[in-house]
């Protein structure tokens, strides 16, 4: 929760307007010609997929629905998500099927987005696209 409270009172500073969507991306309605920072992809996929409002079975095509929305509404959409494939070989219960749906995501987004990148303590290297669309 400390965290959270840091979170937002850095954006309070920068004068962000923040709205938190915590499922059905596809229902928020922004300004015209804004600037979209949505973080985080890692956490949108959890709650479309477990929280009781969420999407379910049908996560996947609830995000890139919603990130289509967005990106319709917008003049520049950046999404955040987190490299969380790393950690082991082999997981309990359901983690597998997140790590594969959180993929399917990251791999539909890249394939719709002019610049992808990796930050890694404050390095950047990018995948797609050239350093001048920061």
């Amino acid at each position: 929760m400390r965290r959270i409270r840091r979170h937002r009172a850095m954006r309070a500073q920068k004068q962000f307007e923040t709205i938190e969507c915590y499922t059905n991306l596809a229902s928020v309605r922004l300004p015209a010609r804004c600037a979209v920072l949505l973080e985080c992809m890692s956490n949108l996929t959890a709650n479309e997929k477990y929280a009781p409002e969420g999407a379910g079975a049908y996560a996947f095509e609830a995000i890139v629905n919603g990130i289509d929305s967005l990106r319709q509404q917008s003049d520049r959409l950046v999404i955040v998500s987190n490299e969380v494939f790393t950690g082991g070989n082999q997981y309990a219960g359901d983690t597998e099927h997140y790590l594969r749906l959180l993929a399917q995501i990251n791999r539909a987004l890249a394939a719709r987005a002019d610049a992808v990148c990796e930050v890694v303590c404050g390095c950047v290297q990018y995948y797609k696209g050239r350093e001048d669309h920061g």
